[in-house]
């Protein structure tokens, strides 16, 4: 997420930030100890800055957040669009929280 001074920018678009919504957590591994199903690792994303209009259209399902995870990236974009380091913006998980 880039910023103007002490603004966020939206994650979609270099416009202001409006508003900031809380990610789902992400679920990476489960059950790694066969003895042990109930181990899992999750990660807890940083909120996602939005400007009014894209806002708007993810509440609404008309464009979707996904997250990449590459240690050079950490970033959100449009989903399934190519990220800074060349690979996809990939779904967050789901809303359930643990």
């Amino acid at each position: 997420m880039t910023s103007r001074g002490s603004e966020p920018s939206c994650v979609l678009c270099d416009q202001s930030a409006t508003e900031t919504t809380e990610p789902s957590r992400r679920t990476l591994a489960r059950g790694l100890d066969p003895s042990d199903s109930s181990y899992s690792v999750t990660v807890i994303l940083p909120n996602i800055a939005l400007c009014a209009e894209h806002a708007f259209d993810v509440r609404q399902g008309e464009r979707l957040v996904g997250w990449c995870d590459n240690p050079r990236c950490r970033t959100y974009g449009e989903l399934g669009e190519p990220s800074p380091c060349g690979g996809p913006y990939e779904k967050l998980g789901p809303g359930k929280r643990s």
